[in-house]
């Protein structure tokens, strides 16, 4: 097995560390869509994407907390993964047979996780999280998708009105976008690991986060899933917003799908 581990400071207590971690709704305000089954060492856990039709069953081999810190333990048949909290700072190991390609896309979608869980516990805690998926495909490489992401103009063709405002930079740097649809998001990125997954906090819409991400399609060679996923806490966003981002998205396809084919 091979192992990707990723470090995430935190500015909250362990006791609220732990609640995100070993509950139901915890893991539904940071993780997964939705969560059945106990956290409790022998119980079965099941996390599940709904927008990707993607379920995840798991094992709590640990469920502990002492003292100054705690543990989370999950396994399945072919994986374990293991939460390890302490005040101010978390710590993830997920242990698999991954190769290259897998092992480089799982540290990036658990870089990602671990930054919306600290989003959420700085700004939401308690608070419940409503997720919209815009989902699209493109036949397009993973560079190509990520430039589209990130890069200074490249925004202009499907997610901004013009080539001005910023890029996406690196983790804690401020990012200022005129939207396609007249709305502004400003915020600091929260993860982004080249060339993959960005996550940006977007303080219009009461500090929600928007993640660009792509994904292998499950049928297709050669084709990617289009991400964007945007969670807000508290009071509920305008319907509008989503269905923004799923033109947005669209817009992208559309741009990736000439640039192959050209």
């Amino acid at each position: 097995m091979r192992s990707v581990v990723v470090e995430q400071a935190i500015h909250a207590p362990l006791e609220r560390i732990w609640r995100a971690c070993s509950s139901a709704s915890g893991l539904r305000a940071w993780l997964a869509d939705d969560v059945a089954g106990d956290i409790a060492p022998g119980a079965q856990l099941v996390l599940s994407w709904s927008a990707l039709g993607v379920a995840i069953p798991l094992r709590v081999e640990i469920a502990e907390l002492a003292g100054p810190s705690a543990r989370l333990a999950l396994g399945a048949e072919d994986s374990q993964l293991l939460i390890e909290a302490a005040e101010g700072h978390v710590t993830l190991t997920h242990r698999a047979d991954f190769d290259d390609d897998e092992r480089a896309g799982t540290l990036s979608s658990w870089r990602l996780s671990l930054g919306t869980l600290a989003h959420y516990l700085e700004q939401h805690d308690a608070e419940p999280r409503s997720v919209h998926w815009a989902v699209a495909r493109a036949k397009a490489s993973i560079e190509d998708a990520h430039a589209f992401f990130t890069l200074h103009g490249a925004h202009s063709g499907w997610l901004t009105r013009t080539s001005s405002g910023t890029g996406i930079g690196e983790v804690g740097s401020e990012v200022a976008l005129d939207l396609a649809w007249g709305s502004r998001l400003t915020g600091r990125v929260l993860s982004h690991t080249s060339p993959r997954d960005v996550l940006l906090s977007w303080r219009e819409t009461n500090e929600s986060l928007l993640a660009l991400r792509t994904l292998p399609s499950p049928d297709t060679a050669g084709e990617r899933l289009l991400i964007a996923t945007w969670s807000s806490w508290g009071p509920k966003q305008p319907e509008i917003i989503a269905q923004n981002l799923n033109a947005a998205l669209a817009r992208l396809s559309r741009i990736l799908e000439r640039r192959a084919t050209a």
